[in-house]
């Protein structure tokens, strides 16, 4: 008994101290003070992570062993790597501080022509299957411009079925082309722009038109599901975590042969896109998501 007694001595302290600790605080502008939604705080070198809720909040578990440090970053703002030793025991404020991109310079002569108004893509007014979004997941196609190469974003259009949660919050992404890959390359999206649906069976419609984004002969346009289960003190989530496999988000329509051979997927906390285009489907199922652009003609 007494050689027990000193075993469960020497062992006990192995297992006095848990490895599991909480992490609350506020994501904020520095320069404004005022909450940064929907940032991402992910563990750095792990596919694992949670978004801020709408005022820039977060609480979530994570595991000291494992993760010693993390990655904050937005739409926008640069990224800030924090150790959890800046984490304080009750709440922590992240400043990140405003990052400018400039967009490749577009000429339009507009005094010398006529505004004209084209789709990027193809509209579709009924889906016939479902696209089942989680949270954290990102899916993009690729949307030619059929004429001219001097246009600028005007619209996003995304089409949302009843099912699943319609409300839930979406952000949409808009980025060039890589003409090796074909991949999602360069964000041409500088700031948050979230939208959502009501009922669903809708198409939801985004503003583009104050960001001047050139649309060249066709960009990728995607929808990021950021908000809904997850934006609570869960444990960081991965592509493997429950909350984050369960079908939980918006449902997004989908037409055969809606879009080109080009749609691509990330996983959640992933920064690596995948390609979505099922070869063996003919005709494929494509998320039904398209845009209109202003060009001018001389």
């Amino acid at each position: 008994m007494k050689y027990l007694l000193a075993i469960l001595i020497i062992v006990a302290p192995l297992f006095s101290f848990s490895q599991e600790r909480l992490f609350s605080g506020k994501v904020i502008d520095k320069e404004r003070k005022t909450g940064i939604p929907f940032c991402v705080i992910k563990a750095k070198d792990r596919n694992e992570g949670v978004y801020t809720d709408e005022n820039g909040r977060f609480s979530f578990n994570s595991n000291t062993d494992s993760v010693k440090d993390f990655i904050c970053y937005s739409l926008g703002y640069a990224k800030r790597e924090i150790s959890i030793t800046q984490f304080q025991t009750d709440s922590t404020t992240i400043e990140l501080e405003k990052e400018y991109t400039n967009l490749k310079e577009s000429v339009v002569f507009a005094d010398k022509g006529k505004i004209r108004h084209k789709i990027l893509g193809r509209k579709k007014a009924k889906h016939v299957s479902d696209c089942y979004q989680k949270y954290g997941e990102e899916d993009a196609v690729y949307l030619i411009a059929d004429r001219f190469n001097n246009g600028f974003l005007k619209e996003v259009f995304v089409y949302i079925t009843s099912e699943g949660i319609p409300d839930t919050k979406f952000r949409i992404h808009v980025y060039e082309k890589d003409p090796k890959t074909n991949m999602p390359s360069t964000e041409l999206t500088d700031s948050n722009l979230v939208v959502h649906a009501n009922k669903g069976n809708e198409w939801v419609k985004a503003d583009m038109s104050n960001k001047r984004i050139p649309v060249g002969g066709g960009v990728f346009i995607s929808v990021e599901w950021i908000a809904g289960h997850g934006n609570n003190d869960a444990a960081l989530q991965s592509s493997k975590h429950a909350i984050v496999t369960n079908h939980n988000g918006q449902v997004l329509g989908l037409q055969r042969n809606y879009g080109v051979p080009y749609l691509y997927h990330r996983y959640p906390f992933h920064t690596e896109w995948i390609s979505n285009w099922d070869t063996n489907l003919n005709p494929a199922l494509c998320p039904m998501i398209y845009g209109t652009y202003t060009y001018t003609r001389k």
